[in-house]
């Protein structure tokens, strides 16, 4: 939303919309920084949804007039141009936190120990900043879409943080699992394995759909980038899916493996007093914690003499196969992002229901883990179907055919031979008048009766005309006739909305947007904003000359009153007829031979013409 229109620097004293008082000379550093920091906290111009809610400059400016003069200032605009950059650092620093966690918790047993210290003071510095999320929430005002309406009370705030015990989720997000690290590894080399596999089929519960709050702060990046609405779901289902496979992933390369230690006395060695989980255990712990190479070897070398003895078996060759992998992956010193991809894979695999793979553990185990990917996978591409018919049906109808007249607008302009900057020009007219959703009004009119047409203009239209001076007296029915003939167009900025020297044959009311009044010598008298309407005299007196220009200065939205249907509702009322007549008059009387020495009062006043 621009201030002025290009090549013209604006003489009025403009409002910044922050409606902060302004520095002064004697203004210290610390009220300077007070001053910005409270002005990141107001509605932004340049959020991605603020044209959702807020579609002129004199709106945002009303808005922060309301922030700033009805509340504490600790309140925080959920549209504010701070929570547009610190939502999506809290996206990405929830998401690197959330994928962390579950990479470090089933790879732990793989890591140096010496690499902890490390991996805790990250992960601790990641939750400190979703710690300070939290308490921001408190203080962040929140947005009622069904309403379009921005709560900003404090009470309502901290209320509606409560309810569904969304603080208790959020508070989940700043617990340092990663502090058990220590623990989990004395747990499994210290045979003691259920604890350890508890906490990670916990952590699996209750982050597991947490791809939804991760979308929810990143969908602002696309949004910054004018991004469809498909678009955006695209994005969404994409995240969620590379989310929940590698979390699905790393608890199924880590579960087989701690099921097999926990699981009493199967499988066994015949004939010795070794169990097959504690023996891969006491490989691991020569391989990757005493770093003795040589014992691993032996340990391998045991095994395969073992299993080649006649009285030797495993409860299935599944079992083997996964022993064998695992011993494989120490002796030759697969790297932690090999096993990591492997995991990946054997994860799509039995999701798609492509194939069977041999790494999920004993018999029993694999049973398990691999009715439960096939189980998921089968939930999420319904998921996913579910998505993309919801996006078609739902979108689908207006946004498709918003693209397709697009294409034409484009094969338009190539066929005319446009400039780029014309072709731009008529593209962003289209956009900001149907939003990126096209509708065909008139059809919609057609199919309604005339009294809910009526009702729906007197709702959208009716606060323009009753300030009117001309229309004061007039009845209710006739308001409502008028508001019928009411005529939207669409401004850009830089357009002139009325051309000094033309004759008038219509009244103007803008319903949002600023259009500023320039006199015959140019000079910039007044800005025009919300609510504003002039050319009322034209409805009475035709074809009386302009004596200003007014020009768009953003995009403006502008309903339009002609003379001629004015005078067909206005005939039958004959007395009314006259004193508006009157009243016109007057208005005239006051201009005569003043059009080119005109006070910034009269122009204000008297422009209309």
């Amino acid at each position: 939303m621009r201030d002025t229109q290009e090549g013209h620097q604006c003489i009025l004293a403009r409002d910044s919309g922050t409606t902060l008082p302004s520095n002064q000379l004697d203004t210290t550093p610390w009220q300077r920084f007070r001053r910005r920091l409270r002005k990141l906290f107001l509605l932004s111009p340049t959020h991605p949804d603020t044209e959702t809610f807020f579609r002129s400059f004199a709106q945002i400016t009303n808005e922060n007039r309301r922030l700033v003069q009805h509340y504490p200032g600790f309140v925080i605009h959920p549209l504010s141009g701070f929570r547009k950059y610190w939502n999506i650092v809290i996206g990405a620093v929830l998401a690197v936190h959330l994928m962390l966690l579950s990479f470090v918790v089933a790879y732990l047993i793989y890591m140096d120990v010496g690499s902890f210290p490390g991996l805790i003071r990250f992960d601790l510095v990641l939750c400190v900043i979703l710690a300070v999320e939290i308490v921001l929430k408190f203080f962040t005002g929140y947005v009622v879409l069904d309403r379009k309406q921005i709560v900003l009370e404090p009470k309502k705030i901290v209320f509606n943080y409560f309810k569904y015990l969304r603080v208790v989720f959020d508070l989940l997000d700043v617990v340092p699992f990663i502090l058990l690290l220590y623990k989990l590894n004395d747990c499994y080399y210290d045979a003691n394995p259920r604890f350890y596999l508890t906490i990670v089929l916990f952590l699996y519960a209750i982050n597991i759909f947490r791809f939804r709050e991760i979308n929810r702060y990143l969908v602002v990046i696309p949004k910054l980038f004018r991004a469809s609405e498909n678009k955006i779901i695209i994005m969404r289902l994409i995240i969620g899916t590379i989310y929940v496979v590698h979390w699905t992933a790393c608890v199924g390369d880590i579960v087989p493996l701690l099921a097999f230690q926990a699981t009493d006395g199967a499988p066994e060695w015949n004939n010795t007093d070794y169990l097959v989980g504690t023996f891969l255990v006491n490989v691991f712990s020569y391989r990757y914690r005493n770093n003795d190479f040589a014992e691993a070897v032996a340990g391998y070398a045991r095994f395969r003499e073992y299993y080649h003895k006649v009285d030797f078996q495993l409860t299935s060759s599944r079992d083997h196969r996964f022993v064998l992998t695992k011993l494989n992956d120490a002796l030759r010193n697969q790297s932690i992002p090999a096993m990591y991809v492997r995991a990946v894979m054997d994860t799509i695999q039995v999701t798609m229901q492509s194939s069977r793979v041999d790494l999920a553990g004993t018999s029993r185990t694999s049973d398990l883990i691999s009715s439960f990917l096939v189980l998921c996978g089968w939930l999420w591409l319904s998921y996913i179907l579910l998505n993309m018919i919801r996006m078609v049906i739902s979108s689908g109808m207006s946004e498709t055919k918003y693209e397709e007249i697009i294409n034409e607008l484009n094969a338009y302009a190539y066929n005319k031979r446009l400039s780029p900057a014309m072709t731009k020009k008529m593209l962003r007219h289209f956009a900001n008048r149907y939003q990126m959703r096209y509708f065909d009004e008139e059809a919609i009119h057609n199919t309604i009766s005339n009294n809910l047409r009526r009702s729906i203009r007197m709702e959208t239209c009716q606060h323009l005309v009753k300030n009117v001076e001309l229309f004061r007296d007039l009845p209710n029915a006739l308001i409502a006739k008028v508001v019928d003939r009411l005529k939207l167009e669409i401004y850009l900025e830089n357009d002139v909305i009325i051309q000094e020297g033309s004759y008038g044959d219509a009244m103007y009311f803008i319903a949002s947007g600023t259009a500023g009044i320039y006199t015959v010598g140019g000079k910039e008298v007044v800005h025009l904003v919300d609510g504003a309407h002039f050319g009322e005299i034209s409805l009475m007196k035709k074809d009386q000359k302009r004596i200003a220009n007014v020009v768009a200065l953003e995009v403006c939205e502008v309903y339009k009153l002609s003379y001629a249907d004015f005078q067909v509702l206005i005939a039958p009322y004959t007395n009314l007829l006259k004193r508006m007549e009157k009243l016109a008059d007057e208005r005239l009387a006051k201009t005569q031979g003043t059009t080119d020495k005109l006070s910034e009062e009269d122009v204000y006043e008297n422009f209309l013409q």
